[in-house]
């Protein structure tokens, strides 16, 4: 059977929370055409018409509770908490500290180093103080890594504490400056991909820096999980697609220890931070590879065509049949049904994108990424396949 999970987005951190009616109304249009099993709601700390977030969130899971479905808090780490806690920030090889420029009220995508253990505790804080109180079955972690090449650089983090930990693993960073500077035929030099995250680089100094990302990565989230598994906690991960997730510090094989269910996003036709099509393309135009000539080379090594929208369907789907192989928990393949100026979705893409995806050895879908945005006939598609 395949476990059915749906995301809402209740306000960021910042900004007010939705009201509860309109909840209701959303998720009782979702449960009427197919089978849910969690709602992955957060993160919004505010009240609405007089509405407290706390309000919200309990009123939810006793809606919830009474259709036998589990309520996750969604909670992102690494980026969005720098919006009510002052945490130390990324800095990059120049020694400059990394600072996202975003207009959204809802995400600014603002990094801080996730490496550094005054970080982690205020970041654990935030839960304690905001949600703690409240019967959550699980919390579904979200911005779980270091920035993409969306986000300005994936050459961080290099603050004094970090330098100490690449000292720790004898890894020299004047070589990685100088390894970069060097010309090569394809971005940072890659010479194959072999599925689930898994690169070959001409040169092994940056392959190694992106490993070490890894397991810094996976040493702060080892931490973290274990304090919400201290607290009773299910525990699922937002991550980015397998072939996108070294840059960013995941190692997906190694993560899917840590969590009861993965949830990689895989979303072919989104032109914003973890898109396929729009992750590429940033990958690409940031090592110099955007031009069509340059970027043959990067697309033969995956077997793509990166200008292809929605993104190679095909590809799409063996990456989460290598996952799904390597995966020590069940893989919940995460679908945008959402739509917005940077998703047009509809009920063609959803059919061929489900169906293809469900042949692949996932155990689940995370219907994606904010139930409130999804249009009428867009659940109508969904609940045709579960019909």
């Amino acid at each position: 059977m395949i476990h059915n999970s749906i995301q809402i987005f209740s306000g960021g951190f910042s900004t007010n929370a939705v009201s509860f009616e309109h909840v209701r109304e959303k998720l009782t249009a979702a449960l009427s055409r197919f089978p849910v099993h969690k709602v992955l709601m957060g993160w919004s700390t505010e009240g609405k018409a007089g509405l407290a977030s706390k309000e919200l969130y309990l009123k939810t899971g006793e809606f919830l509770a009474k259709h036998n479905i589990e309520l996750y808090l969604w909670f992102p780490v690494f980026s969005e908490t720098t919006t009510i806690r002052l945490l130390h920030a990324l800095i990059d090889l120049d020694g400059v500290p990394v600072h996202h420029k975003n207009t959204s009220s809802n995400e600014n995508f603002s990094f801080c180093c996730p490496n550094n253990p005054d970080n982690i505790e205020m970041i654990l804080d935030i839960y304690e103080k905001e949600f703690s109180s409240i019967p959550f079955k699980g919390i579904f972690l979200d911005k779980i890594r270091y920035p993409s090449f969306a986000q300005d650089t994936v050459f961080s983090c290099f603050c004094p504490y970090c330098q100490r930990k690449y000292k720790d693993n004898n890894f020299d960073v004047e070589l990685l400056k100088k390894s970069l500077s060097i010309s090569r035929q394809t971005p940072l030099g890659i010479t194959a991909y072999h599925g689930s995250g898994r690169y070959d680089f001409e040169d092994p100094v940056i392959k190694r820096f992106f490993s070490l990302k890894s397991s810094f990565i996976f040493e702060s989230l080892n931490y973290i999980t274990g304090y919400f598994k201290s607290k009773n906690l299910d525990i699922g991960l937002d991550v980015f697609a397998p072939f996108l997730s070294p840059f960013v510090g995941q190692d997906l094989p190694a993560l899917s220890g840590l969590c009861s269910f993965i949830k990689p996003m895989m979303y072919r036709i989104t032109n914003a931070p973890a898109g396929l099509p729009f992750e590429t393309e940033s990958l690409l135009h940031k090592t110099g590879f955007s031009e069509t000539g340059k970027r043959l080379a990067f697309d033969k090594i995956l077997g793509i065509n990166s200008k292809e929208i929605p993104f190679s369907l095909g590809f799409a789907s063996n990456e989460l049949k290598n996952l799904s192989a390597s995966s020590a928990c069940p893989v919940y393949a995460g679908i945008e049904i959402n739509r917005k100026e940077i998703a047009k979705t509809g009920p063609d893409y959803i059919e061929e994108t489900i169906k293809s995806f469900l042949d692949t050895g996932i155990k689940g879908l995370a219907l994606s990424w904010d139930l409130l945005d999804v249009p009428v006939e867009n659940l109508d598609a969904v609940g045709k396949l579960f019909r």
